[in-house]
């Protein structure tokens, strides 16, 4: 008995399974950590807010498209923004690190 319910439950987990999509997103990291005040993705119909983890490693869930990663940063850093940022459907981009100047 348990082993038809466990193959009940995989048939119906496989069957779901093409259902499943990968989110699209945007991923990186802020270098020092603790540099990043706030941090946003903008596209010209969304701003995703970005909190980064104690490692400065980020992962915003974004639509797909054209996005604008804007940092304010804590002093004595400065304030960047990385431009034309492209998402792909279902996909991650890796924007890499973002080493932030000192004023």
């Amino acid at each position: 008995m348990k082993n038809v319910l466990g193959i009940i439950i995989a048939v119906i987990l496989l069957s779901n399974a093409s259902n499943f999509k990968v989110k699209s997103g945007i991923q990186g990291s802020i270098d020092p950590p603790d540099g990043a005040k706030r941090m946003w993705a903008i596209s010209t119909r969304d701003t995703v807010p970005i909190v980064p983890n104690t490692s400065g490693v980020f992962l915003a869930e974004v639509k797909p498209g054209a996005w604008k990663l804007v940092v304010e940063a804590r002093p004595p850093y400065s304030n960047t923004e990385r431009d034309n940022i492209v998402v792909a459907d279902g996909q991650v981009t890796d924007i890499g690190i973002i080493k932030l100047g000192e004023q």
